[in-house]
């Protein structure tokens, strides 16, 4: 089934940010040789587009707001954005940044199908391991699912500008004064 790539009027069956051939020219550019390796087909191509898709317009708490509100299927187009420079982006625009952090999770989609979205069970966290007079403790760490999901830094560095602000870092996180 043909990837819909949405194309900025708000698609409401739209299921793509970006279209192969985008994401093969941003790959080629960059001299990322697994995308286009012969050994994926063209199905597999779309499929990880529409993961990795999929996961930016539901991961992440997005400034300003839906174009055509609950009538289109993705997080963009979006109205009230600006950049970090404080340009405004187009109603009907999805910002390039978007776009190749699309590229980038599609290729990590490409070669481990499902790996920004693992499965996640709580309880089977370990905080400490004992293993005859060997005792481990680990660092504390988040027992909630978005912490368990991979952090792609070239992604959070091209999509922040445009994360509604306070919507919190997995890295960088939040602190209190007591």
């Amino acid at each position: 089934m043909a990837l819909i790539v949405e194309d900025g009027t708000g698609l409401p069956n739209a299921d793509a940010l970006i279209s192969v051939l985008d994401v093969t020219a941003y790959h080629a550019a960059r001299g990322n040789a697994a995308w286009a390796s012969v050994s994926y087909t063209e199905a597999a191509k779309e499929a990880a587009i529409r993961r990795a898709t999929a996961f930016l317009s539901n991961s992440f708490t997005w400034a300003g707001l839906r174009t055509h509100a609950r009538n289109q299927a993705l997080a963009w187009p979006r109205s009230g954005v600006s950049d970090q420079e404080g340009n405004g982006i187009d109603s009907d625009e999805i910002p390039i940044e978007v776009s190749d952090a699309c590229a980038e999770i599609a290729l990590r989609e490409l070669v481990s199908p499902g790996a920004m979205n693992p499965d996640f069970t709580s309880s089977e966290l370990v905080k400490r391991e004992k293993i005859g007079q060997i005792e481990v403790e680990y660092a504390l760490r988040s027992a909630n699912a978005d912490a368990q999901r991979p952090v792609l830094l070239v992604v959070r560095d091209m999509i922040s500008q445009f994360l509604k602000a306070g919507s919190g870092n997995p890295i960088v996180g939040k602190s209190f004064r007591v």
